[in-house]
């Protein structure tokens, strides 16, 4: 299936800026939805999520009850629920396009298009929302969302170093901060946990380096190439500045190196940022700032991809879904992205644009993509996320693991047709 994001020219964030609000129905928080029963939702632990778990929650009441529940492996979780063969586990789920891409792929996605006629109004539903493929409306978007770097500006002030546009520089700032920040304990701190981080992070990097995935017009693997050992080997050079444990170091494990001092610069998702001046959590409140991800190369575009996050329902849901949307669209009103503004960078035309979007703003300058939406991109990292841990720890050499993920990549292509 080709996936079509509806998404206009312009950047969402400058949409997000400028775009007028479309007019419609205010309606009081889950007030007016009725029904009964349990409804299940999934998401990962990111500020935003946590965000809209309270205002999802908040619609429990009677005979209705509402949860979401927060993980780190709601992406596993998500795609096990909404592949299974039974009824899903969970009615709704916060995915990334990445994800969406995959569940799409596999015709796993429940469709939305006569909902969001039926409730565009009364939720103020703006098309810039709207993910589809096709004409069919598949996911509603909420966040846009990119990797950046994170820098610690008091202590590159403090010795001088300028903010890094490229991995060699980030390398030199690392040395520096080694050698005369006794403070800090790893220099570096970047998503390098097996499966989706690591694999992010190795197909961030290798585009900016000028890879391409797949051989021209096939679903023929490419990634087990020359640029692909190179790509392994500057994510290998990073290794001596991070954590011993740097392959179990996801999203909520950088972020906790940030918060607490422990770690000076990476690349890091956007909507972790307003966590760095939470001062419930953060001993570095004030002292972060964001701008684009390095480039792989001199010269090279910013080595990131632009994602969205949003909400999507199984196409196995055997709930209500018109009740289970509502749920979702009570959620994402305008009156949740106004109480969270700096939380995300949401999408709504209402969102006032923060510090905490730099960073996005900057890579999508610097050349930034956006994430590769082949229907099956999903099943190349993900043998990637298993093997390229492989040659980071040692146990491989950089080709042995990319050969052997292409091998296991066109074995299940090939099951699935994409391969003939």
């Amino acid at each position: 299936m080709t996936v079509k994001f509806n998404f206009p020219r312009r950047s969402l964030l400058a949409c997000a800026a400028v775009a007028a609000l479309l007019p419609g129905l205010a309606a009081a928080k889950c007030a007016d939805i009725p029904g009964k029963g349990e409804i299940n939702i999934v998401g990962s632990s990111m500020p935003s999520v946590q965000h809209l778990a309270k205002e999802m929650e908040s619609c429990s009441k009677g005979a209705l009850k509402v949860t979401i529940k927060i993980t780190p492996e709601a992406r596993v979780e998500t795609e096990r629920a909404f592949g299974s063969d039974g009824k899903s586990a969970f009615d709704a789920a916060v995915i990334s396009g990445g994800v969406y891409s995959n569940l799409a792929s596999k015709g796993q996605l429940q469709s939305l298009t006569d909902l969001v006629a039926k409730y565009k109004v009364k939720y103020k539903i703006e098309d810039n929302m709207l993910v589809k493929s096709g004409n069919d409306v598949l996911a509603i978007a909420y966040q846009q969302n990119a990797q950046n770097l994170y820098y610690r500006k008091d202590l590159f002030d403090r010795h001088g170093i300028k903010v890094p546009t490229t991995y060699a520089e980030m390398l030199q700032a690392a040395a520096v901060i080694k050698a005369k920040e006794p403070s800090i304990e790893f220099p570096i701190a970047q998503t390098f946990s097996k499966g989706f981080d690591i694999s992010t992070e190795f197909v961030n990097i290798y585009v900016g380096l000028g890879g391409k995935l797949f051989k021209p017009g096939t679903a023929q693997p490419a990634f087990n190439d020359e640029i692909g050992v190179r790509t392994i080997e500057l994510m290998k050079s990073m290794v001596p500045f991070m954590t011993p444990n740097y392959l179990a170091s996801n999203s909520d494990d950088v972020m906790n190196q940030f918060m607490q001092g422990k770690a000076a610069m990476g690349v890091l998702w956007a909507s972790r940022a307003a966590r760095m001046d939470d001062p419930a959590a953060s001993k570095i409140v004030g002292k972060m700032e964001f701008a684009a991800a390095p480039a792989a190369m001199v010269g090279g575009k910013s080595a990131t991809h632009l994602w969205w996050d949003g909400v999507a329902m199984p196409k196995n849901l055997t709930n209500d879904r018109d009740l289970v949307f509502q749920v979702l669209m009570d959620a994402l009103d305008e009156e949740t992205t106004k109480a969270g503004n700096d939380s995300t960078i949401w999408i709504r035309s209402i969102y006032k644009p923060t510090r905490f979007g730099t960073g996005v703003i900057l890579s999508m300058k610097a050349g930034a993509p956006i994430w590769p939406t082949e229907p099956y991109v999903g099943l190349a990292t993900g043998e990637l996320g298993k093997l390229v841990p492989e040659a980071m720890g040692g146990t491989m050499t950089p080709k042995q693991a990319l050969d052997a993920a292409a091998i296991a990549y066109t074995r299940a292509a090939t099951e699935k047709g994409f391969i003939k």
